[in-house]
């Protein structure tokens, strides 16, 4: 990462169970995850912390890694500088953004994470216990707002291995809850491969989703609705370029990685004809790639090693024109026919 981004450093067992809610299911106060090994939970009295909660401690998050490297807890800040980071897209900033900014920041005080069992740290599961702010102070004369992290929440950032580098500044531009959360799952999880396999029921869990009225159990139809347009925006705004596949049979989403597409020039006199004909190529690679899914999977991998060994198609950036290329020069596929 470049030195003008804004990161922070995230324990991966804050991203595997998380310390706010997108969706709760019952309770809005307290958040249980059940394990064979073990058991999460978040105890909030004043509410489970939400999309914007963890907004806002990111940007103090990257604060306190960019001010001292997380060796020390203590921030001052001002409500300004925290609004213009955590209200993305917002021009008019007052007393109700303001208000916003102190309420997560009381929220914060009192919630208490406790993993039982579950905390995965040097080969082994651990239970540890945490707070994550001790104290605020607001001087209402000159604006100046100091926040004192834990010190063992902090500690644990700032030591741990098991961790995820985040780019504020990507995060805070997903703004729905489901795209924020779904990002913090995947950016941890392709660590030998570019695939990530997870049963949708599994998958909701992790997202913190709410159930039906008076069901016992997830709606597939319920949860895709949300990931499909949460993949489009963490395409959009983060670094992270992804696919999902969805096999009703078995109930297992998958999750590809794909390589980035890259920005391309386009002279504005023929932008016209061009756009043009970019929607057009735009509908038939679509098209070509849901006939593409929809094969088995060891004829797809048969066609991504073919695609490999073709020299035509060495110095195609994007993964999905690749296999539109292929397809349509072996005549695996066709526009007039699809």
């Amino acid at each position: 990462m470049g030195n003008d981004k804004k990161r922070l450093k995230d324990d991966i067992n804050f991203l595997e169970y998380p310390n706010w809610a997108v969706n709760p299911r019952g309770d809005t106060n307290k958040l249980v995850i059940e394990k064979e090994n073990g058991r999460y939970e978040i105890i909030a009295p004043l509410g489970l912390p939400s999309h914007f909660d963890k907004t806002v401690l990111y940007y103090l998050l990257h604060r306190a890694y960019k001010e001292s490297g997380f060796t020390k807890y203590s921030i001052v800040v001002n409500r300004h500088q925290i609004a213009k980071n955590v209200f993305f897209g917002v021009k008019s900033i007052g007393k109700n953004k303001y208000d916003r900014i102190m309420s997560s920041l009381k929220r914060w005080t009192v919630t208490a994470i406790d993993f039982e069992g579950l905390f995965f740290e040097k080969d082994e599961y651990t239970s540890r216990y945490f707070h994550v702010i001790d104290e605020v102070v607001l001087k209402k004369e000159s604006g100046e707002l100091l926040v004192r992290l834990n010190e063992g929440y902090v500690k644990q950032l700032c030591e741990t291995k098991f961790c995820k580098w985040i780019d504020f500044e990507q995060y805070k531009k997903l703004s729905r809850a489901s795209s924020a959360r779904l990002y913090e799952i995947l950016v941890k999880s392709f660590k030998t491969s570019i695939y990530w396999k997870i049963h949708i029921k599994k998958l909701a869990e992790k997202l913190t989703f709410g159930m039906r009225e008076h069901a016992k159990t997830y709606y597939p139809s319920d949860v895709l609705r949300h990931l499909k347009p949460a993949v489009n925006e963490i395409n959009r705004n983060t670094e992270l370029h992804i696919s999902l596949r969805y096999n009703k049979d078995t109930g297992i989403c998958i999750f590809e990685k794909l390589e980035k597409p890259k920005e391309q020039f386009i002279p504005a006199v023929k932008a016209k004809v061009v756009k043009k004909k970019e929607d057009l190529n735009k509908k038939h690679i679509a098209q070509c790639l849901e006939y593409f899914i929809a094969l088995p999977i060891e004829e797809q991998k048969a066609i991504v090693e073919d695609i490999k060994r073709q020299p035509f198609l060495a110095y195609v950036p994007d993964r999905n024109t690749r296999i539109f290329a292929y397809m349509t020069r072996k005549k695996l596929w066709s526009a007039e026919v699809n």
